[in-house]
């Protein structure tokens, strides 16, 4: 069976987006790659990527066009894969792996339901380091999440928080929390029936630099003070920490209107939700091609 591996060029995700800016502007192909170092096949993939059948748009994408009407629940779940999951593989073996609570099995079912269109299977296995492993084989999925800065590894998994809506921030901080499985309310001890009943601290584990970025934009979104980040985590990974009065004001916000939620936030969505319906797909259910494709459409080409 052949291995996977990752991705050998892993450009800065701001730099992708300039990349599509410069072929709307005009540029070639060629140009764009020499202007940044890159062979010309990584440009055009980059350049392709934008119009994939796929259910989560670009950065590039999402900022071209008015926002979707499942924009949150797509940036939910960007949000839940960069606390849970890594890309690896290229072309027919691209493949995202999420390190996932048991209970949270049928919720990747309604991940595929989301974010894929067509078939793709999930597989579901064990690790001696990571717990349940949830397998999502899905080329046009992986290539966008690339995209949006999910990597190889956790550590090196980092997602511009500025290109997300500002109407979705809530929706990317509530797919984070119930994805992460490090630390509480939804990883850790009491993992399998969460409560903000309990709770002394709220905690979010990542990449030193992500959190940074984190940290301030739920100052400005939710009026908390700074909160106190600890950078000596194993593996690269760091934790953001705020005290149990700033915790419960950003979770009243990340779920005050949950357009998508996992199995095991239903108290989180009693305590602090609105009366708003939140339904869940089927396992079963397909996701329905669309009509055009997710992204921008070509810019004319120089002459």
């Amino acid at each position: 069976m052949r291995s996977l591996q990752t991705n050998a060029f892993r450009p800065d995700p701001r730099i992708i987006y300039q990349i599509h800016a410069e072929y709307a502007a005009g540029l070639s192909t060629a140009e764009i790659a020499a202007e940044h170092g890159l062979p010309p096949l990584v440009v055009a993939g980059f350049l392709k990527a934008t119009s994939q059948v796929c259910g989560l748009a670009t950065p590039y994408g999402l900022a071209r066009h008015e926002l979707p009407s499942d924009a949150p629940v797509q940036i939910y779940w960007l949000g839940y894969i960069a606390a849970a999951g890594r890309v690896l593989g290229q072309h027919a073996y691209s493949t995202l792996i999420l390190a996932i609570h048991p209970a949270d099995e049928p919720h990747i079912e309604t991940l595929l339901h989301d974010l894929v269109i067509g078939h793709a299977a999930v597989e579901l296995a064990d690790s001696n380091l990571d717990g349940r492993q949830a397998y999502v084989r899905d080329r046009h999925l992986v290539e966008v999440l690339r995209q949006w800065g999910i990597a190889g590894t956790a550590a090196e998994s980092v997602v511009p928080v500025e290109f997300i809506p500002p109407t979705c921030l809530p929706d990317f901080v509530r797919g984070y929390l119930e994805g992460s499985r490090l630390r509480p309310p939804f990883g850790g001890s009491g993992a399998r029936t969460p409560s903000p009943r309990g709770l002394r601290s709220l905690a979010f584990v990542g990449p030193p630099v992500f959190l940074e970025h984190l940290d301030r934009l739920l100052q400005s979104a939710c009026g908390v003070g700074p909160g106190s980040i600890d950078t000596s985590g194993p593996g690269e990974r760091s934790r953001l920490d705020y005290p149990l009065r700033e915790g419960m004001r950003i979770l009243a916000w990340a779920y005050d209107r949950p357009t998508r939620t996992g199995p095991r936030a239903v108290r989180f969505v009693g305590r602090f939700g609105r009366a708003a319906k939140i339904t869940l797909p089927p396992p079963s259910a397909q996701r329905p091609s669309p009509a055009q494709p997710t992204g921008p459409p070509g810019p004319a080409r120089r002459g």
